[in-house]
């Protein structure tokens, strides 16, 4: 198993058609275009390789929820792009993937809240 650390958002240097997986978590609300990625990772993958997403919830961005983190000069806040369901399900479908599995997780067991993230599997 091989792990690489790459800009997304540039031309992905990988062999195509040579990877059975491919994981994105919590980035690709830092990226702009959606279609991109998902054209890159259908370059690459294998016939029947899969797509694995796990993002911020849209409802919790929708909410005004984004990424930040703490520093010794206050809260910084990082640069992101709100994409819809529906704008993930359009880009896999533009690019020949098939949605596998979709799920919403919760920060508490009863689900009566916003769901915290969601995650895809999509299978080319």
């Amino acid at each position: 198993m091989t792990f690489l650390k790459s800009d997304l958002t540039k031309e992905w240097n990988i062999e195509d058609s040579g990877t059975d997986l491919i994981t994105c978590s919590l980035e690709l609300e830092h990226i702009k275009d959606l279609n991109f990625i998902f054209s890159e990772a259908s370059k690459k993958l294998e016939i029947n390789g899969h797509l694995f997403i796990s993002e911020l919830h849209p409802f919790k961005q929708y909410s005004g929820s984004k990424a930040k983190y703490g520093t010794d000069n206050g809260t910084q806040e990082l640069e992101t792009y709100v994409h819809h369901i529906s704008e993930y399900l359009s880009a896999a479908h533009n690019n020949g993937f098939k949605l596998i599995e979709l799920n919403e997780w919760f920060d508490n067991v009863t689900k009566n809240e916003t769901p915290r993230l969601i995650s895809f599997v999509f299978q080319k």
